[in-house]
């Protein structure tokens, strides 16, 4: 079993580090399932939009700082666009454990894990439309067939806070643990990396093959969106009113 952690909050650094991970999983006969926890109280934090923007703080109203961070949010939203192409080609079995909050892209990508893990004491938040931008982690496909369009849209419309219980009644969560016992799902994971690769591997295709195609182009169409989104006055704001309340903190 391979297991990789996600840290507070995504960047491009941490893309390519992930990727490399799963590459040399994929290769590696040794390895049959790869779990996916976070790193301290949180699950992830969601993208780091702050670090497009550490050039640009000192100086948010001028030209240059304006594209300083377009340029920035490009290149960090092809680095997530390429995660999670990853994510969905990946061959073996995927288990998100999650340890605490999961925001934005923590819960996205959860459909595009086979198992998912939670804490009682995890949330999941995708506040995309208050910060003046758009889903993504082809969760525009993948939420309303979990969930249902109306269910889908309380999240990704409207920014609802899940909890634990909620996120595992509309689909995204496998099972719910107290978060004292949340350790006793590692032993399980092992048992499951025990299990024959090869026919792993074949059930996986079967079961996720039909989506994969599709995935691959919501995928390319969200960032697209994204892109776009990213140059929008409303998210140049939204992010920078984000950045200022963590500053207060």
């Amino acid at each position: 079993m391979q297991t990789a952690e996600l840290r507070h909050c995504s960047c491009k650094g941490e893309y390519r580090a992930l990727m490399a991970i799963l590459d040399r999983a994929a290769e590696n006969p040794g390895v049959t399932v790869v779990a996916v926890t976070g790193e301290g109280d949180y699950f992830t934090a969601g993208n780091d939009f702050i670090d497009s923007l550490e050039n640009t703080r000192n100086d948010q109203s001028s030209a240059e700082g304006t594209e300083v961070w377009e340029k920035g949010s490009s290149s960090g939203i092809n680095s997530f666009r390429d995660f999670i192409t990853a994510l969905v080609n990946f061959p073996k079995p995927l288990v998100a454990v999650l340890n605490g909050p999961a925001v934005g892209m923590g819960v996205t990508i959860l459909p595009l894990f086979d198992l998912v893990y939670a804490s009682d004491k995890a949330t999941f938040h995708a506040p995309f439309v208050q910060l003046g931008v758009v889903a993504e982690g082809c969760s525009s496909y993948t939420f309303p067939r979990l969930m249902g369009m109306g269910k889908a849209a309380e999240v990704l419309l409207f920014g609802k806070k899940l909890t634990a219980k909620e996120a595992s009644d509309r689909g995204l969560v496998t099972e719910v643990l107290p978060h004292a016992s949340l350790h006793q799902v590692w032993p399980r994971i092992r048992e499951y990396a025990k299990f024959p690769l090869k026919t792993l591997l074949t059930v996986k295709e079967m079961m996720r093959a039909n989506d994969r195609e599709t995935l691959v182009k919501v995928n390319i169409m969200e960032m697209e969106y994204l892109k776009k989104a990213a140059r929008s006055e409303e998210a140049f704001t939204g992010i920078m009113n984000m950045f200022a309340k963590k500053s207060k903190l």
